[in-house]
């Protein structure tokens, strides 16, 4: 069971996590040959903070 996670900062729209998953979950199932019900994919936003 692959399961990507991603820390980040926040800013992205749910849009663009939706093609980031769809891009990593196919290489996962193409070149990994991981069942696609299988993938886990995990997006964790942070704050962005003034330094």
């Amino acid at each position: 069971m692959p399961q990507v996670k991603i820390d980040w900062n926040e800013g992205r729209t749910d849009e663009q996590k939706n093609q980031i998953a769809k891009v990593i979950t196919k290489a996962l199932v193409e070149i990994g040959n991981a069942p696609e019900e299988n993938v886990e994919i995990e997006f964790i936003d942070h704050p962005v903070t003034a330094s």
